[in-house]
């Protein structure tokens, strides 16, 4: 699915190219700089984030996605000394308490925690597998038959201040959450790692996208997430 996608996702920059040809525009996020192609609402108020669904041209192509259907994605610039916060490796201080949450919303592969000792609305979910670079935080009941709302937050692999947040409304049933946020996760960096032109030599960003997005490239655009 994810290289269908991408097909024909290279397919559709191709075509807007004409559209866009004078001014293509670019957001700066921390060291990396991400293709936008369009201006978008928001940008002159927030400049430390791209929101994917605010793209006209990238979102038709995301609505084809059934994955994606109920989700918003952007694209984050962290401020400096909040990493430890949003990182895959741990809940911060935010979520201090393993307890009390029911078996029933203990996803296995995960160690979950809540932000009160007396409650678990909020609930913060880490992979125990190093392999997994990303998170959840996910709102619940005690009793509900899986998760409310879930916010993934995956690592960007090629700056520790950009993560790739991916709003989740109406997550699927216990049983199918691990790869459901594992697909999730590849997914919406591979966006990104597509998105990113920072290092083309060339200012036709355009291109250097559509080269991340051919059939025949040997590197794609989600390699490197785990990494």
């Amino acid at each position: 699915m994810f290289l269908k996608f991408l097909t024909f996702l290279g397919f559709g920059l191709a075509s807007v190219s004409a559209l866009h040809a004078e001014e293509e525009i670019v957001v700066q996020l921390n060291t990396r700089t991400f293709y936008a192609g369009e201006d978008f609402s928001g940008r002159d108020s927030d400049a430390k984030f791209l929101p994917i669904n605010r793209l006209d041209w990238l979102n038709e192509m995301l609505k084809e996605i059934p994955l994606l259907d109920n989700t918003v994605i952007h694209i984050k610039q962290l401020n400096p000394g909040s990493d430890s916060l949003w990182s895959p490796t741990g809940p911060g201080g935010g979520y201090p308490y393993p307890e009390p949450i029911p078996n029933h919303l203990r996803l296995p592969g995960y160690t979950v925690h809540s932000s009160g000792q007396d409650g678990f609305r909020l609930l913060y979910l880490t992979p125990k597998s190093s392999q997994k670079q990303y998170a959840i935080g996910c709102t619940a009941e005690r009793d509900s038959n899986t998760y409310e709302w879930c916010g993934l937050r995956a690592r960007y692999p090629l700056d520790p201040l950009v993560m790739v947040l991916t709003r989740i409304y109406n997550p699927p049933s216990m049983d199918q959450l691990d790869a459901f946020f594992k697909e999730i996760a590849e997914l919406t960096v591979g966006i990104a790692l597509c998105l990113d032109v920072t290092d083309q030599n060339e200012k036709n960003a355009q291109q250097s996208v559509r080269e991340y997005l051919t059939e025949e490239a040997e590197i794609r655009c989600a390699d490197g997430l785990t990494s």
